[in-house]
Order: structure tokens, then C-alpha cells, then sequence
């Protein structure tokens, strides 16, 4: 079969496209979305599909927005025939079939589909051809070939003879799905036979069982009465146990009743006593408690008074203290006056002093710092710097290097005047014998008076060399901007203005740092600033010598004396105000004791007073107390009631002690535990009676069940059955076992057969892809004619395990070894559709020599959107579709 042209109206996106192919390989390139995989779709479809069918993926073929159906035509040849089959889907459907050659026929309707389909089956094998399209995105799988009849007959062709069994391994096939499926597993009669004797077996033993089990429940159901009228018995004399023990436990009952009323009245005897006592206790204590008031109030008066002496003595030692304290501060303030005026003495000369430096030492600083701020400003408005004059004188070289390159490689113009009429190029006049030499990157105008007038235009310069020219002006030009220059000279003109103002401040800044040394400039501003302030505002304090202006330290002296002096002075009357300070804070500190003194003895006084009071006020209040009480209930009266209620007391308590003996003497723990005991036996035997009755029920009804349904007679027949299915499954498993054993001989001697004719399909798919592989290449076909393996240079890796452009590349040249295995005449067009896109460029080339190879004995159709792929394939007709 061979494809001679295919033409698309209204299908996806394609209004109207027609593609003629070639004999060989024919590479049908475009761009994406172009339709190059709607020519192997529309193939299918018009092979596969009738006009009338309403499929998904034939409705998906419409195109967007046009109210028209999709229609293909397909000019082929297959066999004898030459046809060209036409159709419409979806909107107005037809099909139409013209047979060209051998006989012409026209066809419609599903009449032409089923004659196409019938001359396709009478000239191709259709496995074959479906094998040899590869749609987009199935390039990593493998073909299936085992079933493809022409491969089969190539294969026999190439000089190995398969045996023709096929019938009678039909028939053995036919005999084997009787007994087994597939995959080995048993099935049929077979499998159902051999199911059926477990399941015999079973239930003959399921009968056994039920059988020997009759006998047992007989067995059982007469101990189960016997246990039940045991049980019976013993739950009978329980009930009498239970009715004695519950006559006894009333009876302590009454017993434990007088007990706890004895143990109440004792309990209430006790409270008497108790309170009697309380009443008692209460009034001796309050006899104590107004006699220790009585004699608190007695020690607290004769505190008070000696302490009102003691506070007496102290206030007259803290007025001749305070006397004393006022006469030391005196002295201070005195001394302190003295040193006061000593102190400003000195601080006015050592003022004037600093005051003459740090003018000096400020002025020179002033200067230096001016000088900075300038240079900084000048810095500030130069941004050029040394290093950016390097990069621009850079950038210009790499001009006149461009500039070079273009005009050494511009044609050369020599001009040489020979006779008297003068020549001029470009409007310079060459001299009588001279030589000029030009290079023609621009028009070149060469004029010979009154003769010739000549224009030269350059060729085509280079492209590289007009990019790196244009790409170097560029450059340059953008830095001239960034700098805001005009040339590389006015841009080294303002670097080195910035050079010499960076000098000048760095020498700035280097005196300043001399000056400032360890000190902040504000510290020596606020220095100065603090010695004017006092000398007073216009820098001169009393005793200053104004005319100190020639270096030598003014101010040092103050009146007649000197600094030293002075500072003896200072000295001194600070001695004398610090010992007058300590004699005060002496002072101070004694005055302050006796003051605390004074303060405490107040304290104490002022308490011992409150205490007086509050003892004199509780004396009266329990003294009161005290006759308010007795006119109640006299002391005697209270002695009285606490031996009445003593004596009561103890007559209740002996009447607990009897009764507790009787109540202790009946047992109430053991006859409490034995009537727990029978209670819980009468319970427990009442459930074991009812247990024990429903399972003689529970018997009586099995065996009444058993003895209904027949099981002896089932049994029998259980054997019956059982044995059959015995002799039925013994029989179909010999039959099984013979089939199974035959036809493992007959394929056995076909695989062996096969594995022969495997050989020149594996060699030529070593031949062919040994050219990308190398002459290392070895592969594993099995029997079904699928590559196992691939072996590279001794290093065998299993199909599956290989990387994706490996498998892509092994399965396309399964594919074309097929294409060039089978005959022309029977063979089918390999169609890829988008191939080869795992391949790296050094495999492309060599799979573009396979193509070539493939396409003089097979139609090879290449549909993709990257023809560079394919761009060294030999021999290829190309066709692209916009």
C-alpha cells in the first residue's frame, strides 16, 4: 500500500489543506496547531468510521464555529487497486469510493465503506498497517507484531519453515479450553467436578457427623434430667437454711435496737456533763482574770511615772544640743564664705588661661575645616573619578578597534594619477606620481576633471563586524552620558579637579586630627564657651591683663599674688571649712541621738499611758462581768450541777454495758455471713435449675428434630453421591492430563520453529540500529517478536529499565525492520507522527540514515512541527503546511 496524497476540508482547525507524498520518505513539516496530526487522524477515521457514526472523537473533528462537516479524501494504492475514498461526517455525511485501477468502480454510501474495507482486507494485512502508524505520544511503545501475517510470511520467506500445524494446534486449543483457561487455571466441567467432590465429601461427612451426634444427644438429655431433679433437691433445703437464718437475724436486730438506744442516752449524759463543766470552768476563769487586771493597772501606773521623769531629763540635754549645733554652723558658713572667694580667685585665672589656648587651637581648626568643606563640595559636584577615565578611554579603544576591524576589512581603494588631469577622492587632490590608499566603508567619490566622475560603494560589510562597531559606539556613548561628558579629555580634566580636591581634604583631615587630637570639637567649643562665661561676657575678668596678645601666658597672675598663692589660699581655707564641717556633722550626729533619745522615752511614755488606760478599763470590764454573772447562777450552784450530772452519767453507761454483752453474745457477724451465704445459694440454684431445664428442652428438641428429618437415609445417599463424583473426577483429570501433556509437546516443537524465523528480525533490527548503537549492538527478541533487551558493549539492560529516548528509538526501528522485512507489494506506509523527540543530535543524524535507508523499499510519512530534526535525512520530499 502507498498514500499518493490526502486532502482535508473543515476538519479541526484546517478550512482547506492538501498534501501530495512521495514514493520514499516525505517530511510534512509546520508549526504547531497546523494539522499535521489531523492527517493521521483523518486517515483513521475514514478506515475506521462510517459517515453516519456520532463518536466522541469523530464530533471533536468539527471545526469551531463553521457550520460545515469535516470531509477527507485519500488518493492511495494497495495491491491491484488504485482508489480514491471520500468522506463527510456530521453535516450532510457521504461516503464515496472510486476505484481507479484494475476495474473502475463508484461506489456510495455504506456500500463504499464496505468494499473499501473489503479490498483493504483482500490486499494488506491491517495489523500490519496499524503496527506502522505511530500516533503522537506512543513512541516509547513496542508494536504489536506476533499477530501480523505478512511479518509471519516474510519471516517464512527468509528461508526458515515454520510447520503449518495451525489446524491441529486449533483443535488441541479448542479440546484444551475445556479443561483449562489461558493461564493454566482449570475450568469447565472439569473445574467443576473437581469442586464437587470436596463438596460431596462434606457433606457425606457433615451426615456422618449428625449421624454419630444422635446417639450423643441421647446420652446428654438423660444426665441433664438426672442433674435437674439433683438440683432440684438442693435448692428445696436451701429455702428452708434461708428462712431460719433470716428468724435469727431479727432477733439481734431487737438486741442491736436497745444497744444503740443505750449508746444515745450515754451520748446525752456526756453533752451534760460537758456543758455543766464548761459553766464551771468559765466562771473560775473569769476570777482569775479580774485579779491579773487588777494588778496590770498597778505595775502600769508606776511606769508611767517613772518614765514621765526620764522624758523630763532628756528634753532639757535636746535643747542645749540644738544651742551648740547652731554655734558650729556658724563657724562652716564663715569658713566656707572664705573659700568661696578663694576658689573664684583661682577659677578666674585658670579661665583666662585656657580661654587664650583654646582661641588659638579653635581659629586654626576654623581654618582647616574650611579648607575641607570646600574640597568636599568640589568632590560633591565631580562624579567623574580616575577609574571611571580608565573604563571610558577603555571603551573608546575598543571604537577605534571596531572602527579598525570594519575598515581593514572594507575594500581598498589605491588611486595613483598618471597623467595631468589631477584626480580627487573624497575631495583630496592627489599629487603629480602620488599614492593614495582608501578604504571603502562609506561612498567613495573619485573625480578626474573634465573626465571621469567615479562613486564607489561598499559591499556588504560583515554583519558580526557592523554588530561589534555599533555594539562599541554604544557603550561608549552611554558612559560619555552616564559621566555627563563630552570626550575622554574633559572627563580626565574634571578627575583630576576631583584628584587635587581629594588631596586637599585628606590633608585636612589629617591636620584636624593633629589639632582635635584625643578631644571632640564640640568638648572644645563648650570649653571655651564655659571660660567666657566666667570671665563674663566680653572674655575679661577682674585682674586680667588685656595686653597679653604676644604668646605669653596671660591672666597667670591675679592682683599682687600669684596662681600658686592663690591655690595655698584655696587650700587652706578649705581645710579650715572642712574642719569646721566635721566639727558640725559631730554636732549634728549627737544632736540626732539625743533627739532619737528624746523621741523614744515620748514613745515609751505615750504607750506605757495607753497601756495604764486600757488595764484600768478591761479591770472594770471583767469586774463587771464578773457581779453580772454570779446574780445569774452562784459559784456553789455551778459546783452542784457538775456532780448531778457526773453521777447520771455513770448510771447510763452501765446499762450500755449489758446491753452490748447481750448484743456481743448472739454472733451478729456469723449469723450475718451464714444468712448472706444461703441467700446467695437459693439464687445460684434457682439459675443452675433453670439453666439445667432449658438444656434438657434444648435437647428434647434436637432429638425430636433429627429423628423427623431422616438422617440414616440421608447418609446413605450423601455416600451415593459422594462416590459418583468420585468416578466422574478421576475420569475428566485423565482426559485433562493428556490434552494438558499434548499440547505442551505440540507447542514445545512450535516454539522451537519459531525462535528460528525470530532470527532475521532481530538481525535486521541490529543492522539497522547499529547505526545509532554502534557495531556493539546486540538485542533479545522474544517469540512474540518484542524486544527483551538491549545489549551495548557487553552490557545488557532489560527494554523496560532503558531511558525513554532509548525505548523511542528501538521501538521506531522495530517498526521500520518490519517495513523493510515485509514485501513492497504487501507492506503498508510507516506514519510517525512527532518522533525522535528523545533523540539527541547525534542520534538524529544517524536515525535520519535509517529513514533514508527505510524510504527506497518503503513509503515513510514524517509529520512534524521541529524539521530540523530531519533537516540530514537524504533523499526526503518536504512539504509545509501554513
Amino acid at each position: 500500500m502507498k498514500f499518493h496524497s490526502i486532502h482535508l476540508r473543515n476538519y479541526r482547525g484546517i478550512a482547506d489543506s492538501r498534501v501530495e507524498f512521495g514514493d520514499g520518505v516525505t517530511v510534512v513539516e509546520g508549526p504547531n496547531e497546523v494539522g499535521k496530526s489531523s492527517i493521521h487522524e483523518a486517515i483513521t477515521h475514514l478506515r475506521e468510521d462510517k459517515a453516519s457514526s456520532r463518536k466522541a472523537s469523530v464530533k471533536e473533528t468539527q471545526p469551531v464555529g463553521v457550520d460545515a462537516g469535516p470531509e477527507v479524501e485519500l488518493h492511495l494504492s494497495t495491491g491491484d487497486y488504485e482508489l480514491k475514498y471520500r468522506k463527510r461526517w456530521i453535516k450532510q455525511p457521504f461516503t464515496e469510493l472510486s476505484v481507479i485501477s484494475p476495474r473502475p468502480e463508484q461506489l456510495s454510501s455504506d456500500d463504499a465503506h464496505d468494499r473499501f474495507l473489503s479490498i483493504l482486507a483482500d490486499t494488506i494485512d491491517i495489523d500490519l498497517l496499524v503496527a506502522l502508524e505511530v500516533a503522537q505520544g506512543e513512541s516509547l511503545a513496542q508494536a504489536p507484531l506476533a499477530q501480523i501475517k505478512a511479518l509471519h510470511s516474510a519471516l517464512n520467506e527468509s528461508g526458515v519453515e515454520v510447520a503449518d500445524h495451525d489446524d491441529f494446534l486449533d483443535r488441541i486449543e479448542a479440546e484444551y479450553a475445556k479443561y483449562f483457561t489461558r493461564s493454566g487455571k482449570v475450568t469447565g466441567d472439569y473445574k467443576a467436578a473437581n469442586a464437587e467432590v470436596p463438596r460431596a465429601e462434606a457433606a457425606f461427612d457433615q451426615l456422618r457427623e449428625r449421624s454419630r451426634g444422635m446417639d450423643d444427644l441421647v446420652d446428654n438429655h438423660a444426665r441433664a434430667a438426672t442433674r435437674l431433679e439433683s438440683v432440684r433437691v438442693q435448692l428445696a433445703q436451701a429455702l428452708t437454711d434461708r428462712d431460719e437464718a433470716e428468724q435469727a437475724a431479727k432477733a439481734v436486730a431487737e438486741l442491736k435496737a436497745m444497744l444503740d438506744q443505750a449508746v444515745e442516752q450515754a451520748k446525752s449524759a456526756q453533752r451534760d456533763v460537758q456543758i455543766a463543766r464548761e459553766a464551771l470552768d468559765r466562771r473560775t476563769q473569769l476570777i482569775d482574770d479580774v485579779a491579773a487586771a487588777e494588778e496590770t493597772v498597778k505595775a502600769a501606773r508606776t511606769s508611767v511615772t517613772d518614765l514621765e521623769t526620764t522624758q523630763s531629763d532628756k528634753d532639757s540635754d535636746f535643747d542645749c544640743a540644738q544651742k551648740t549645733l547652731a554655734e558650729k554652723q556658724n563657724a562652716l558658713d564663715e569658713a566656707r564664705a572664705l573659700a568661696k572667694a578663694a576658689a573664684k580667685e583661682v577659677t578666674e585665672a585658670r579661665a583666662q588661661t585656657e580661654l587664650t589656648e583654646l582661641t588659638r587651637r579653635l581659629d586654626t581648626i576654623r581654618d582647616h575645616d574650611e579648607k575641607k568643606s570646600r574640597a568636599q563640595a568640589t568632590i560633591a559636584s565631580i562624579t567623574v573619578t580616575t577609574k571611571d577615565v580608565e573604563a571610558l578611554s577603555s571603551l573608546e579603544t575598543e571604537v577605534r578597534i571596531a572602527e579598525n576591524a570594519k575598515t581593514s576589512a572594507a575594500a581598498q581603494i589605491v588611486a595613483k594619477q598618471l597623467g595631468s588631469q589631477p584626480i580627487s577622492v573624497d575631495g583630496s587632490e592627489l599629487g603629480d606620481g602620488v599614492t593614495g590608499e582608501f578604504a571603502a566603508v562609506k561612498d567613495v567619490r573619485i573625480t578626474i576633471d573634465g573626465i571621469a566622475d567615479i562613486t564607489v560603494r561598499p559591499g556588504a560589510s560583515p554583519v558580526e563586524l557592523d554588530n561589534a562597531l555599533t555594539s562599541a559606539k554604544q557603550a561608549f556613548e552611554a558612559e560619555l552620558k552616564r559621566l555627563d561628558v563630552d570626550s575622554v579629555v574633559q572627563a580626565r580634566a574634571r578627575a583630576n579637579d576631583r584628584a587635587d580636591a581629594e588631596a586637599v581634604k585628606a590633608e585636612a583631615d589629617s591636620t584636624l586630627k593633629v589639632l582635635l587630637g584625643h578631644d571632640e570639637r564640640d568638648q572644645l567649643e563648650a570649653a571655651l564657651a564655659r571660660a567666657q562665661q566666667i570671665l563674663g561676657a566680653d572674655g575679661t575678668g577682674p585682674g586680667t591683663d588685656e595686653k597679653a596678645g604676644d604668646g605669653t601666658e596671660a591672666g597667670s597672675q591675679t592682683g599682687d599674688r600669684s596662681l600658686s598663692e592663690l591655690e595655698t589660699a584655696v587650700t587652706e581655707s578649705e581645710n579650715t571649712a572642712d574642719d569646721a564641717q566635721s566639727a558640725l556633722d559631730a554636732t549634728r550626729v549627737e544632736l540626732e541621738r539625743i533627739r532619737t533619745s528624746r523621741d523614744d522615752a515620748r514613745v515609751e511614755t505615750v504607750r506605757a499611758q495607753t497601756s495604764l488606760k486600757e488595764a484600768e478599763t478591761q479591770h472594770e470590764r471583767l469586774t463587771s462581768s464578773l457581779a453580772a454573772a454570779r446574780k445569774t447562777d452562784s459559784d456553789a450552784d455551778l459546783d452542784e450541777a457538775v456532780k448531778t450530772a457526773e453521777a447520771r452519767a455513770r448510771n447510763v453507761d452501765s446499762h450500755v454495758d449489758k446491753a452490748k454483752a447481750a448484743y456481743q453474745a448472739a454472733d451478729p457477724e456469723t449469723l450475718e455471713m451464714q444468712l448472706q451465704n444461703v441467700r446467695q445459694l437459693v439464687g445460684s440454684k434457682e439459675a443452675q435449675r433453670e439453666e439445667v431445664r432449658q438444656e434438657v428442652d434444648r435437647l428434647s428438641a434436637l432429638i425430636d428434630d433429627r429423628a423427623s428429618e431422616g438422617i440414616y437415609e440421608k447418609l446413605a445417599a450423601a455416600e451415593e453421591t459422594m462416590e459418583s463424583a468420585q468416578r466422574k473426577q478421576a475420569r475428566l483429570d485423565r482426559q485433562a492430563r493428556a490434552i494438558d501433556l499434548l499440547r505442551s509437546t505440540v507447542l514445545k516443537h512450535k516454539e522451537e520453529s519459531q525462535r528460528k524465523y525470530v532470527a532475521p528480525f532481530k538481525e535486521q533490527i541490529e543492522r539497522l540500529g547499529r547505526l545509532v548503537f554502534g557495531q556493539g549492538l546486540s538485542v533479545e527478541v522474544s517469540e512474540d517478536l518484542e524486544i527483551v533487551s538491549r545489549t551495548v558493549n557487553e552490557r545488557t539492560v532489560p527494554f523496560e529499565s532503558l531511558s525513554g529516548g532509548t525505548k523511542e528509538q528501538l521501538a521506531l526501528i522495530g517498526r521500520l525492520a518490519v517495513a523493510t522485512l515485509v514485501d513492497s507489494d504487501s507492506g503498508a506506509p510507516v506514519v510517525l507522527d512527532d518522533a525522535f523527540g528523545f533523540a539527541d543530535a547525534q542520534r538524529l543524524n544517524a536515525l535520519n540514515v535509517i529513514l533514508s535507508t527505510v524510504g527506497k523499499s518503503a513509503q515513510v510519512i514524517v509529520l512534524t512541527c521541529q524539521p530540523d530534526r530531519f533537516a540530514r535525512l537524504g533523499g526526503a520530499k518536504t512539504v509545509s503546511l501554513t
